[in-house]
């Protein structure tokens, strides 16, 4: 085993035992699923970063660039975007909710039926966004280690299943901490200046590839769209986001903490439309180019300092995949279970959040070896997402007039007209997406203004 492995097992060793330090600490389902909403602003700022740059930032923003040129690092750069929208907006009220999750604040606002039915959506978003992760983690092991894929795949997701498993969220702010400095050492430090330095320069890289590779724009308006409506508008309405937002101390943090961690995002999608565009003038032509990242790491990096990167890239997948399949299970269990049983006890709930959090691991293991494709999986979860759930939660904090009757028909509505837009369209349509929203916006107002009732919540929505 050579030490670029060694330093990968150490780090897996270091994941595991963050997970059983955070299991000491996880004594309630409040601190297994948000840590206790005590996180400063030095640690939540790391772990809202770390969960937003997953695959989809990472191998799909590198591999679009390989593509298309410095532009395929709009995915990333739209989280960030996003995120910073959402600091600005919505970050101080959400951290004064006191809920657990996007569904439970929906009920409030609502209705109990559009606490059940967004959780199910939002489930099926954040198991499609862990399946996203173990697919990268996967290509990671393989591509580096020479591992067969799958096995790959299902080393990598358990690990992360297991630490999650332990501690839920308070095992998650130790492993993010380490993982956000691998990630910045990893990829800032050693990995984008190496690439450039191996090719010439910065000169010499921009000669070595097309022109149209430095064109902001030049994916294509159309996938820009597709993005804003997918990623910039669901990146805010995600579990995983607010579940994050959630372990803020005060608002304050949270309102200071989501700003920064989407200019970091940023960064991060700028250096890994660089980085795709040193595959390219690397190896213009590689077979898949879902190997633009590893390819460069290989290509660039000494033994040694390849570990490092690799352990960096790998945080980024091992916490976000870790923090969408705690979402999943809070999601399964807050909203799901729990209300139905009243009086489980918190020893009980404990024990059938880990059950479930078992259970979400397995399922998303699964779907990942049966999809096999980063970009389609995130397409499919943000199509879901931002049609669905994205106009009844903004429209619960920004119209009084929105009643129970509004969302439930808006869910409905955009659940239909998404599925079947997927499956005749595609899920990376942009007319997938915008036939989702707008089923979505009609049904929510046609619902509201017909009802009869009062709006389910008598305060006012922006200080749900």
């Amino acid at each position: 085993m050579n030490i670029d492995a060694v330093i990968i097992v150490v780090y897996f060793c270091g994941m595991l035992g963050c997970g059983i330090l955070g299991m000491r600490l996880a004594k309630s389902r409040e601190h297994f699923a948000v840590a206790g909403r005590t996180l400063n602003f030095w640690l939540y700022f790391p772990c809202l970063s770390t969960v937003l740059i997953g695959g989809g930032a990472t191998f799909g923003a590198a591999r679009l660039s390989y593509e298309h040129g410095i532009s395929g690092g709009w995915i990333a750069i739209m989280y960030g975007l996003g995120l910073m929208t959402m600091g600005a907006l919505l970050s101080s009220r959400l951290a004064s909710l006191r809920v657990l999750s996007i569904s439970e604040m929906l009920e409030r606002r609502y209705s109990g039926a559009a606490r059940y039915l967004s959780a199910v959506i939002s489930t099926v978003y954040a198991a499609m966004l862990t399946v996203v992760q173990v697919i990268a983690i996967g290509t990671v092991l393989n591509t580096f280690l020479g591992w067969d894929m799958r096995l790959s795949m299902l080393a990598g997701g358990c690990i992360a299943v297991a630490y999650t498993l332990l501690g839920g969220m308070c095992s998650i702010v130790f492993t993010d901490l380490v993982q956000f400095f691998l990630m910045v050492f990893g990829v800032f430090v050693f990995l984008v200046p190496a690439g450039a330095a191996k090719i010439g320069g910065w000169g010499a890289l921009v000669a070595a590839v097309p022109a149209g590779f430095w064109n902001p724009v030049g994916i294509g308006w159309d996938r820009l769209l597709m993005y804003f409506l997918l990623m910039y508008l669901g990146i805010m309405i995600g579990q995983d986001i607010w579940q994050r937002i959630f372990t803020a101390r005060d608002a304050t943090v949270a309102r200071r903490g989501t700003f920064c961690a989407g200019l970091f995002s940023i960064f991060w999608g700028a250096a890994m439309g660089l980085c795709g565009i040193m595959a390219f003038a690397l190896y213009p032509e590689l077979e898949h180019s879902q190997l633009a990242l590893a390819s460069v790491v290989v290509g660039v990096m000494p033994t040694g300092l390849m570990g490092v990167v690799l352990a960096g890239l790998l945080s980024a997948l091992m916490s976000s995949c870790s923090g969408q399949l705690l979402a999943a299970a809070t999601l399964l269990v807050n909203d799901l279970l729990v209300p139905g049983f009243p009086r489980l006890g918190q020893v009980n709930e404990m024990f059938l959040t880990r059950l479930v959090t078992a259970l979400a691991g397995v399922i998303v293991l699964w779907l990942a070896l049966i999809i096999g494709d980063v970009l389609r999986a995130l397409d499919v979860a943000y199509a879901l997402l931002s049609g669905c759930v994205f106009i009844p939660v903004t429209a619960g904090f920004f119209w009084s007039r929105a009643t129970a009757r509004g969302a439930l028909w808006s869910m409905g509505a955009s659940m239909a007209i998404t599925g079947i837009c997927i499956t005749v369209l595609g899920p990376s349509s942009v007319r997938t997406i915008v036939s989702g929203l707008l089923a979505s916006a009609l049904g929510m107002y046609f619902g509201s203004v017909t009802d009869s009732a009062p709006p389910a919540a008598e305060e006012d929505p922006g200080r749900l």
